[in-house]
């Protein structure tokens, strides 16, 4: 029996030893891999090679335990103090890495969009600067054409080349507003005929001249009586045109193009805008007006046509220069047209040898951008100016 009782004794102490290595083991293991519940481990119960139940830190380790003397504890929150703080530069690397990137595009972005500013800012600079320069190349043209003893072929009209992207250049076209048909006199006079005639070789269909002359009429007309085929404020507010038409007569040729019933007309004729002027008071002035109105009012034929044209172009046979004569008499004119009859008296109502509003047409280029003047002048001195249109 007391063999039995020294043998137990012995296997107890040998099983608390192993119980305490593995103990000890798994412990280190636990430091060694930054458990953060090494703490809580570390104060677990544990039994001494007596049998003594004493806390971990209180125990009597076996030298076969890798930290058995006093400096383990240290040791160990050494190891456990660079572990937290090499845990904690992680993250806060790991933090700021998105925070640089978000950092760098934000900054990507923001150049990226003053640069774009700016460059569209310099564009329009650009832009701005070229428009004046345009304006003012047109001004010099305009200040060419304004004098009263330059002919509508002048060299001096025209200044570089205008097809030049770039480069600067102006061109002037003069013609006489007195070379055009008012359409507030015929009106006026309720003469029906000039349009007629107008139409008819335009290749107008009858039924479209009645209704676009009759429109002409109503838009002028002070009251609210509609012409048979015409059109007044109950047709244009139909179509959205409220307000319309005035009642008065037209300030400008292209409100004709307004007119219910005149777009027959503009498709028959594409240039009919070259016929037509509100500032020549009176007649047209045959010096001044193109050879279509011989042909489409008078009926001329074009061998007559371009026979008077060259008379009136004097020596050199071409029109716009210094040595073209002029008529005064309208009665001299018809003896060399040698038109009688109809023609005769259509020449006699229509046409005439006084008036000079001169138009003045100056484009100016700068590197690729033009801009247009048009001036019209109610006197030979540019005294008085009817019109000024930039576009």
């Amino acid at each position: 029996m007391a063999a039995q009782a020294i043998h137990h004794s012995q296997q107890t102490k040998k099983n608390a030893h192993n119980n305490l290595s593995i103990h000890c083991v798994l412990v280190r293991e636990m430091i060694d891999t930054g458990h953060e519940d090494t703490n809580a481990h570390t104060n677990t119960l544990s039994c001494n090679p007596e049998g003594i139940v004493i806390s971990f830190h209180q125990a009597s380790m076996p030298r076969h335990c890798s930290f058995h003397d006093r400096g383990v504890r240290k040791t160990w929150q050494n190891q456990h103090t660079e572990h937290t703080q090499r845990f904690r530069s992680q993250s806060t690397r790991a933090f700021a890495l998105p925070m640089v990137l978000w950092t760098i595009a934000f900054l990507t972005g923001l150049i990226i969009l003053v640069a774009g500013s700016v460059s569209s800012w310099l564009d329009e600079e650009s832009h701005a600067e070229r428009v004046f320069h345009a304006r003012q190349m047109a001004l010099s043209g305009l200040a060419v054409g304004l004098n009263p003893r330059i002919r509508p072929n002048d060299p001096a009209l025209i200044q570089g080349d205008p097809k030049d992207p770039d480069g600067e250049s102006f061109s002037v076209q003069l013609n006489n507003e007195a070379g055009f048909i008012n359409p507030n006199r015929c009106l006026a006079m309720s003469d029906r005929v000039i349009f007629e005639r107008l139409f008819d070789k335009w290749g107008v269909s009858k039924k479209d001249q009645e209704a676009a002359i009759d429109g002409l009429i109503d838009w002028q007309s002070p009251t609210e009586l509609r012409s048979p085929n015409g059109a007044k404020r109950a047709e244009y507010e139909k179509m959205g045109l409220v307000g319309y038409p005035p009642n008065a007569p037209f300030i400008d040729k292209n409100e004709m193009a307004m007119v219910i019933g005149f777009a027959p007309v503009m498709k028959a004729q594409s240039k009919w805008d070259h016929y037509f002027s509100t500032f020549n008071p009176g007649t047209i002035n045959i010096n001044y007006c193109s050879p279509e109105m011989f042909t489409d009012i008078l009926g001329l034929t074009p061998e007559q046509t371009e026979a008077f044209v060259k008379l009136s172009a004097g020596p050199d046979g071409v029109s716009g220069t210094e040595d073209d004569i002029f008529f005064n008499d309208i009665n001299q004119v018809a003896q060399l047209m040698g038109v009688s009859g109809l023609q005769q008296q259509l020449l006699l109502n229509y046409f005439g040898t006084s008036g000079n509003i001169r138009r003045i047409d100056s484009k100016g280029t700068y590197h690729g951008i033009t801009h247009h003047i048009v001036v019209i002048m109610g006197d030979s001195r540019g005294r008085n100016i009817l019109s000024w249109q930039e576009k």
